[in-house]
């Protein structure tokens, strides 16, 4: 299979869509409890930009326990905000900050690490199972991953701030990353998962589970 034609072909899929609907979840468990847990039933229309969302999150987190419920609709009006811009878009800053041709490279570096990495297989069922497992990257590959998590911690919200506490603190894990197309090239699941090692201020070491999932409706 060409991979880079598959991805192509997954992607000018969602792009020429002008709805997509799905549930997102992140669950975070430390030492086998869970401390956090969102889920995100939305509905964007990636042509007005309008987007509905219900939300509910769980904290348990150093003693405080916090459940929220909340139901929101918005429009963003800035050009570039689609599903396949903000994809990109991720990619694009994974491979480190703007300027210079070495930092271009490196880009370019990370993406074709990604794609060398990464599997395609088609299953029973006529879906594509798309698998990339961190341990399979290069080191420099694995190195920008981690930076671009620990940096992500100076953006967080309050309301996920045990999150990036937790994942900064991360001193070496397994990512793994499982995407299920179907035969129309339509995304009907992502899962990733993060298991790592943390190491905290009293040397003491901890387990981190991160589990992510998106689910489509097509």
């Amino acid at each position: 299979m060409n991979k880079l034609k598959f991805l192509y072909d997954v992607v000018k899929t969602l792009r020429d869509k002008d709805v997509i609907n799905g549930v997102a979840t992140v669950e975070v468990q430390k030492d086998q409890a869970k401390i956090l847990y969102v889920k995100n039933e939305f509905q964007k229309n990636l042509v007005t930009m309008e987007t509905k969302a219900n939300i509910i999150s769980e904290v348990d987190y150093e003693g405080k326990k916090v459940k929220h419920q909340s139901t929101t609709e918005f429009t963003n009006h800035c050009p570039g905000n689609g599903m396949h811009h903000k994809l990109f878009r991720h990619m694009h800053h994974a491979g480190g900050r703007c300027g210079g041709i070495k930092a271009k490279l490196t880009k370019l570096s990370f993406v074709l690490g990604l794609l060398d990495n990464m599997k395609a297989e088609e299953q029973a069922d006529k879906t594509t199972l798309v698998t990339l497992e961190m341990t399979e990257l290069p080191e420099d590959i694995k190195t920008l991953i981690q930076e671009r998590m620990i940096h992500a911690e100076s953006h967080h919200n309050q309301r996920h701030c045990c999150f990036m506490k937790e994942c900064s603190c991360i001193e070496k894990g397994k990512f793994t990353f499982a995407m299920t197309v179907n035969i129309d090239h339509e995304i009907e699941k992502i899962v990733v998962t993060f298991d790592g090692v943390q190491q905290n201020e009293d040397d003491e070491q901890h387990i981190l589970d991160i589990v992510v999932e998106l689910q489509l409706n097509q």
